[in-house]
């Protein structure tokens, strides 16, 4: 019988979209897109996809997001930022990424107590979002092999 965790991991690889998919977006209509950048602050300042918003929180906003004590729209700081995510909720396509491949095996592994990577805040993010009746794809692909095509945009 499939565990819940089989089920989440089922339910992420679906919700994986390729570069190109993101490219044909943004050259149509980038204004149904959300684009969130799940890395760190630092990373998104020297790259990014453009259109994209930084979403990084400290290690224990996000396992008190994961654990549902607290709600998405709690954990962001930026008044620009709170105001498009609630401006997008449950209208928009949310489009989260990372400098990581998106892969069955980074969906298995289970953050330890205190040590969330990047890949952990694309998961919860990715989830809390589905879970609110929101539009959630996730970037298949490293983050840096895609920048050359989709910043030329």
């Amino acid at each position: 019988m499939p565990s819940e965790d089989d089920s989440e991991r089922a339910t992420m690889m679906e919700l994986c979209v390729s570069k190109e998919w993101l490219f044909q977006e943004l050259r149509s209509d980038p204004s149904r897109l959300v684009i969130l950048d799940c890395r760190s602050s630092n990373e998104y300042g020297e790259s990014h996809i453009r259109h994209a918003v930084n979403f990084s929180i400290p290690s224990i906003m996000l396992r008190r997001l994961a654990a549902g004590k607290i709600d998405l729209m709690s954990t962001i700081k930026c008044r620009e930022l709170k105001a498009k995510i609630m401006n997008a909720y449950k209208e928009n396509v949310f489009v989260v990424y990372g400098d990581f491949n998106v892969t069955e095996q980074q969906t298995r592994t289970q953050p330890q107590s205190g040590s969330f990577t990047a890949s952990d805040t694309l998961h919860v993010l990715a989830k809390r979002l589905a879970q609110d009746g929101c539009q959630v794809v996730c970037l298949e692909a490293y983050i840096k092999y895609i920048f050359e095509d989709v910043l030329k945009y």
